[in-house]
């Protein structure tokens, strides 16, 4: 784990400690120190930080708090989230538009569901205004699966990237990747046949 990361863990974990620790023995004290790190550290440090400041300016209960509920600060209930990610959704329609490849950085769950609706450009197809409130219902109801899945997409593409590669045009990373590739073969090549003529 990093420098900074075990700093950010011990100061949240004593500042949870200084407001509800009094009751905790040295062994619990020890023990909530080490699942705090386990559990909690995977987590940016930002939002750590943000947990630990909404639990002491919220909470009201007296005892330490339990993961279960630092995890829901931290990540959302599971209701919202969805009703962000469709906000988020409806934001990025805007925005993108029809044509462009989209990627959802701040809900990359959101690329899954679109993907199993038929993708991007079927999806926008569906869209329709009398079609919107059951489209939204079926999101709601995939993006919890979706997420604990935890397989999505990086990005999905757009009527452009789509049409250019059913033209035979190919995305300009796989160009890349294919003629980085090449040119390691022949540096090898080139490599291998200085080794013949040396020897």
């Amino acid at each position: 784990m990093e420098k900074n990361k075990i700093e950010t863990l011990k100061e949240c974990f004593n500042l949870l400690d200084a407001e509800y620790g009094d009751k905790l023995t040295e062994q619990q004290r020890i023990f909530k120190k080490e699942l705090f790190r386990e559990m909690i550290g995977c987590y940016d440090n930002r939002k750590i930080k943000e947990m630990v400041i909404r639990l002491i300016r919220t909470r009201i209960y007296n005892g330490f708090p339990r993961i279960a509920e630092m995890v829901e600060i931290i990540e959302g209930k599971k209701e919202e989230e969805t009703e962000l990610a469709w906000i988020y959704l409806m934001e990025k329609i805007e925005q993108e538009g029809y044509y462009k490849s989209v990627s959802f950085p701040e809900y990359p769950a959101t690329g899954g569901v679109i993907k199993a609706m038929g993708g991007w450009l079927r999806f926008l197809d569906s869209m329709t205004d009398d079609q919107e409130k059951w489209i939204k219902k079926e999101f709601i109801k995939m993006y919890p699966i979706v997420k604990e899945r935890g397989e999505y997409p990086k990005y999905l593409p757009g009527y452009f990237e789509i049409t250019n590669e059913g033209k035979g045009y190919e995305r300009t990373k796989r160009v890349i990747e294919e003629v980085t590739s090449d040119v390691k073969q022949i540096e090898n090549k080139i490599r291998d046949i200085g080794k013949d003529i040396k020897d």
